[in-house]
């Protein structure tokens, strides 16, 4: 059975609907979405985050899967690696703070290819439901999703797409993980 499974893409493609049914299916705990509770914290995200706020989500998401031996994400080390890279494009270089992120930046490309048993990428299909955190921003959303692909083929990291229906999308998890076992 499987271990440490992603679901990685950019924000609104349906990676959490699908980490939740696969985590109750599966009986595997579901890592909590660590960036919501940065916000209760009262950090801000996205096009308004820091590296301080950066670092945090990084450490949060790293402690959440080490605590566990089997998971079900949807989140990855990929998707904090995919905004803290948008994050420090546009803050101000010169800030000491960024030292905090260039470091984590360091520790999470350690073995990022091998992290995760199954990593599932969930490219943009559907129009952006607003959650009361992500940006109604299609292109800040393309730009994260572009930054994903190129990190996971930059680590060689092996991948499935997963496209349609939530019910086809299910179907193509089920195979893959039958396949693998």
């Amino acid at each position: 059975m499987t271990v440490k499974v992603a679901f990685v893409g950019s924000f609104s493609t349906g990676k959490t609907t699908l980490a939740n049914l696969f985590a109750r299916e599966w009986d595997l705990p579901l890592l909590p979405e660590v960036a919501r509770q940065v916000v209760e914290l009262g950090f801000a995200l996205d096009m308004s985050a820091t590296a301080e706020t950066e670092t945090l989500i990084f450490l949060k998401q790293w402690r959440a899967e080490a605590s566990h031996e089997r998971f079900v994400a949807d989140r990855s080390l990929y998707d904090v690696l995919a905004y803290a890279e948008w994050v420090m494009e546009h803050n101000d270089a010169t800030r000491k703070e960024n030292h905090l992120w260039y470091e984590s930046r360091e520790i999470a490309l350690f073995d990022l290819r091998a992290r995760y048993d199954h990593v599932f990428y969930l490219p943009i299909e559907f129009p952006i439901v607003l959650d009361g955190l992500r940006p109604d921003d299609t292109a800040f959303q393309a730009d994260i999703d572009r930054r994903i692909r190129h990190l996971l083929e930059a680590a060689d990291v092996s991948y499935r797409t997963l496209t349609g229906s939530v019910e086809a999308r299910q179907d193509q998890v089920r195979a893959a993980v039958k396949a693998a076992v």
